[in-house]
């Protein structure tokens, strides 16, 4: 099972600003804080990979989890936000593709809203939704069930 992890507020999250491939904006406290949360939430899950978005943003929230869990972080480009010239149906390709990889139980994967939404979406076959900052999503394969952990600071 993929335990999903949105990154923490960005400075652009806090002012509503849409970020795209956009790789800088940096998490800001509250960012941080909701990474370390999710890190805590994660720490008895027996978490065996970390791959990232390489956005700031994600690469800073999967670096809390990293170094709380002991893991290193692995970047992985597919996982970034849908670009502003990209289709829905390019991003839907990236996710599909993230998740036709053989990648082992208990591996969390760190990026963004909308990137997220959609791959919940394909593995539950439920309309895609945005997550919360900082919450971790994941499906049961069997039943498609989706589990939401929205940390607590």
């Amino acid at each position: 099972m993929i335990l999903w992890v949105r990154h923490g507020q960005s400075t652009w999250n806090l002012i509503d600003r849409m970020q795209g491939h956009e790789l800088s904006p940096p998490l800001t406290e509250l960012g941080r804080e909701q990474a370390a949360a999710a890190a805590e939430s994660l720490a008895d899950a027996g978490v065996v990979r970390l791959l990232s978005s390489p956005a700031v943003r994600a690469r800073e929230t999967a670096d809390i989890i990293g170094a709380r869990l002991g893991l290193d972080v692995v970047e992985d480009p597919m996982l970034l936000e849908k670009g502003l010239e990209e289709s829905m149906v390019e991003v839907l390709v990236r996710v599909r593709q993230v998740l036709d990889r053989d990648l082992p139980d208990h591996t969390v994967v760190v990026s963004h809203g909308d990137t997220i939404g959609l791959a919940v979406g394909l593995l539950s076959g439920q309309r895609p939704e945005l997550p919360a900052n900082g919450s971790i999503l994941s499906v049961d394969p069997r039943t498609r069930k989706v589990s939401v952990v929205v940390p607590r600071r």
